[in-house]
């Protein structure tokens, strides 16, 4: 898992009918201060909740599936799968 920014939403008319109920989001990866750290990405949110500023938590690759209308799971390149509420390191 890996944490980002949401810096933005893509709207997408035409799309895999399976992805319909998902919600696109642009990522801004961040480092564990808050910084920017990589490239910006594309991300499915099945919950559409998340909005531009908010700081969340994201898996890529073999990890990231979004799971269909009709319980089906589709891979993605990159899934949000929660919000953060904060953050406390040590040292």
């Amino acid at each position: 898992m890996d944490i980002a920014r949401v810096i933005g939403t893509v709207v997408a008319t035409r799309k895999v009918p399976s992805l319909d109920s998902a919600t696109l989001l642009v990522l801004q990866p961040l480092n564990e201060r808050l910084e920017e750290a990589g490239t910006a990405l594309i991300a499915t949110d099945a919950t559409s909740r998340r909005g531009p500023g908010e700081i969340v938590y994201f898996v890529t690759s073999g990890d990231a599936v979004f799971t269909g209308l009709h319980g089906e799971d589709i891979p993605v390149d990159a899934a949000v799968i929660g919000i953060v509420d904060s953050i406390h390191t040590v040292g």
